[in-house]
């Protein structure tokens, strides 16, 4: 009866640290899109609706 496939800790290792690896660049894409958007204009506080302003006209 074969027995069956034991993966040791150097395996275990390995293989955390691969994922850890993707997981990092994968971040850097990330962080490395969102710096190269550009950001959008603020808006201005008449923009907003009147119960956003706190204006008491809305209720």
């Amino acid at each position: 009866m074969p027995q069956p496939n034991r993966e040791d800790a150097r395996d275990l290792l390995t293989r955390l640290y691969r994922d850890i690896g993707i997981s990092a660049v994968a971040a850097a894409l990330h962080v490395g899109n969102e710096a190269g958007r550009q950001p959008e204009p603020m808006r201005k506080i008449e923009d907003l609706p009147a119960i956003l302003r706190g204006d008491d006209l809305a209720a």
